[in-house]
């Protein structure tokens, strides 16, 4: 039995298509956990590592007034 190690590239591949529908990004990577049987609290840790993916749900989160415009920790979401 494989052991595959989930990084910020595999996460953002994976969810790729359904960003490509226009899925929002945190949508996205909530059915991502769901779908492969993963504590969301496992992606967020994930998603912390990634500039890429953390910027975009930064972005995503202060479009959606979940975090104020100049914070850029993802921790005080509301």
């Amino acid at each position: 039995m494989s052991v595959v190690t989930i990084t910020p590239e595999k996460i953002h591949h994976d969810i790729s298509e359904l960003i490509a529908k226009g899925v929002p990004y945190i949508d996205a990577l909530v059915h991502y956990a769901e779908k492969n049987n993963i504590e969301i609290e496992s992606i967020a840790n994930i998603v912390k590592k990634s500039s890429i993916l953390k910027e975009k749900v930064r972005t995503e989160a202060v479009g959606l007034k979940m975090v104020k415009k100049n914070e850029s920790d993802l921790t005080d979401l509301c």
